[in-house]
């Protein structure tokens, strides 16, 4: 039997039910918005959507912890930022606070307590952590023929692409003769705030983490922003990577944090031959074809050895995720990512007969009302041009 021949089988899954969020109709039950400026309000949502309690009327549901007691029951950073103002440099950094163009996500209420973003971000600002970004940094987000206005207004070429309109006007026009039709200026960190977000970087890496928890443990031992926040009673955690590491490697056989980024190995396959890259990926599979055959034989849906795929793909580390992929598809797992995130693999490494294998096996296994097999269908169309292609 082939590798992929143990994708074959058609099985018969079940469709887990969803829980949806309610809203309870109480106004004692929503958040002090009183503080709010006028000039922020459009940037939320309304009063009534910022409940006390995430999913109300459920078995799910859980108190939000406001950001004053989350003070008193977490540990503030060497240089007395807490865990949401963290968070919320981490936002900074990108350029699009204050104001949002999509307004501040309920995130900061249900999970960090804050209500008022803006008076917050106002406070970093005042303690040294966040400054006005010059206008010029704005530039980007303006269309090409709104930067030709700008240069026409002050009697300069308007000839170039967009990369060299940007570099004229930041070279030509001064940042307070700039006048940008309805530019809202943005934060950005100052120098202490970019070492504070440095220093303590487990906290924007933990807000994405595959496997965070919520934070009761009814469904076993948490895996948190708080969990890791007590690892660091006295505030220093520049060595956060390594006990982050470890606590992975024990629990997910993975150490993730001390991985090299996904972007850097993408870089290397780019300067790497790409025929060779493909050849060893599928050396090292057929190597594997026992330890596949032997893994699908143990125990489990393939939801575990899914996530672990996963957790081996955030770190670039993609030989291995497809072992643990193929483990799951043997197992006629019927979670489309697991399907979505295999072909995407084998599409990178032009593995195009096996993404077609992995594209029928998903076609058995997910059940045939999910929206999902029309991604698949449309897949399917596109590896069988890049097989004709290839021939």
């Amino acid at each position: 039997m082939g590798l992929f021949d143990i994708f074959k089988t058609k099985k018969t899954i079940g469709v887990s039910n969803g829980i949806s969020h309610a809203v309870s109709n109480s106004k004692d039950s929503f958040a002090d918005s009183s503080s709010i400026s006028p000039d922020e309000r459009p940037y939320y949502q309304p009063d009534d959507y910022y409940t006390f309690y995430s999913y109300p009327g459920t078995d799910m549901a859980t108190r939000v912890i406001t950001f004053e007691e989350r003070k008193k029951t977490s540990f503030p950073s060497a240089r007395g930022l807490y865990v949401a103002e963290i968070m919320l440099l981490e936002y900074c950094s990108q350029g699009k606070y204050p104001k949002p163009k999509d307004g501040y996500p309920g995130l900061w209420w249900f999970k960090y307590g804050i209500r008022d973003v803006g008076h917050s971000l106002e406070s970093l600002k005042n303690r040294g952590f966040l400054q006005w970004a010059p206008k010029v940094k704005s530039l980007g987000t303006l269309k090409v023929d709104e930067l030709k206005q700008l240069l026409t207004n002050e009697g300069l070429s308007t000839v170039g692409k967009k990369a060299d309109l940007v570099s004229r006007i930041a070279a030509e026009i001064p940042d307070e003769r700039l006048v940008i039709p309805g530019y809202e200026p943005k934060y950005e960190l100052t120098d202490l705030g970019k070492a504070e977000l440095e220093d303590n970087g487990y906290i924007p890496y933990m807000h994405r983490h595959n496997h965070l928890t919520t934070e009761d443990n009814r469904f076993g031992e948490t895996f948190t922003v708080w969990d890791i926040n007590k690892l660091f009673p006295d505030g220093n955690a520049t060595n956060w990577r390594r006990v982050v590491g470890d606590i992975e490697k024990e629990r997910f056989g993975v150490d993730m944090a001390n991985a090299i980024p996904v972007e850097k190995t993408k870089e290397v396959l780019k300067k790497t031959d790409y025929v060779a890259q493909r050849d060893e990926v599928r050396k090292y599979l057929e190597s594997m074809k026992k330890e596949i055959a032997k893994g699908i034989k143990t125990a489990g849906d393939g939801f575990e050895e899914e996530s672990q795929g996963l957790d081996f793909k955030s770190t670039g580390r993609d030989k291995e995720a497809l072992v643990k992929f193929y483990i799951s598809i043997g197992k006629r797992f019927d979670a489309p990512a697991l399907y979505r995130e295999t072909v995407k693999l084998l599409r990178k490494y032009g593995m195009y007969e096996e993404e077609l294998s992995v594209i029928n096996a998903g076609l058995l296994n997910i059940p045939k009302n999910n929206g999902h097999r029309d991604e698949l269908f449309e897949r399917k169309k596109k590896v069988h041009e890049l097989i004709r292609k290839n021939k």
